[in-house]
């Protein structure tokens, strides 16, 4: 009788233990899948807000292209057009000078079509695809130059930079905004920029002369010149970024992107 009751005591406890082993496994395996799913969500989630900021990006990008190209139209081409329309008032018919004039309307309008072919092909080619990082950045900074009112240059260990649209488009949103700030705020004459490949990561440093400022962020003045967007964007694409500036001794910039994150 008592090795009756042991066995069916030790069979009782067995059974207890295996009960709970059970349960503790499927608590696991249910803790585990929870926590899997809120994973997935969050990821589902840093992809939507990338995939936002990107086509953000992208969206100010083509806005700045289009604005460029409007300014074009509107003191270039339109400039000459109106000239053309001047000419055509004061035609008249028969007479040497009336031809010589038609002439020069010939010219000004196959002057103004070259121009428009030139804009044209510069808004089929605004989309940044077919450049490499480097080559991206170069005609930012050519456009800077040829406004004439500071000079820019640009150095580099490695003019073939290859990198995804995804970080091509943020990296030239964050220069586009340290540029104009330089421009518009600094009153620089010199801005500077330095490509440095290295084996792990791509260091680029921008820096203008000019007259600097406190930075301090939340302040008017920082949110004036964009830092946070400026952070953000380089966050975005895992890259280290620090700006600096010294009252009478300019502004400087660094981003750090990894090897790896060229291509995400």
């Amino acid at each position: 009788m008592d090795d009756t009751k042991e066995g069916l005591l030790l069979i009782g406890t067995s059974m207890i233990v295996l009960t709970l082993f059970l349960l503790t496994v499927l608590a696991v395996m249910i803790i585990y899948r929870k926590r899997k799913l809120e994973h997935l969500e969050e990821i589902e989630v840093m992809n939507e807000k990338f995939s936002r900021e990107l086509l953000q990006t992208q969206i100010e990008v083509q806005q700045q292209t289009m604005q460029h190209i409007g300014r074009e139209i509107h003191d270039n081409v339109g400039q000459k057009l109106t000239l053309a329309v001047l000419y055509v008032q004061q035609l008249t018919e028969g007479d040497a000078e009336s031809q010589k004039r038609v002439n020069s309307i010939a010219g000004i309008i196959n002057e103004s079509l070259a121009d428009l072919r030139s804009l044209s092909k510069n808004l089929t080619n605004s989309s940044y695809m077919h450049l490499d990082l480097y080559q991206l950045i170069s005609a930012e900074f050519s456009k800077v130059q040829a406004t004439g009112f500071c000079q820019a240059e640009i150095h580099t260990n490695q003019t073939k930079i290859q990198a995804s649209t995804a970080v091509k488009s943020f990296v030239l949103r964050i220069l586009q905004e340290f540029l104009q700030n330089s421009l518009k705020h600094s009153e620089c004459s010199k801005i500077t920029l330095d490509f440095d490949q290295q084996k792990s990561r791509l260091e680029i440093r921008a820096a203008d002369n000019g007259k600097g400022f406190i930075l301090e962020e939340g302040t008017v003045y920082s949110k004036g010149i964009g830092l946070s967007n400026m952070k953000r964007r380089a966050e975005i694409i895992g890259a280290e970024f620090t700006l600096e500036s010294t009252p009478g001794a300019g502004t400087r910039m660094k981003l750090y992107i990894p090897v790896d994150k060229l291509k995400i």
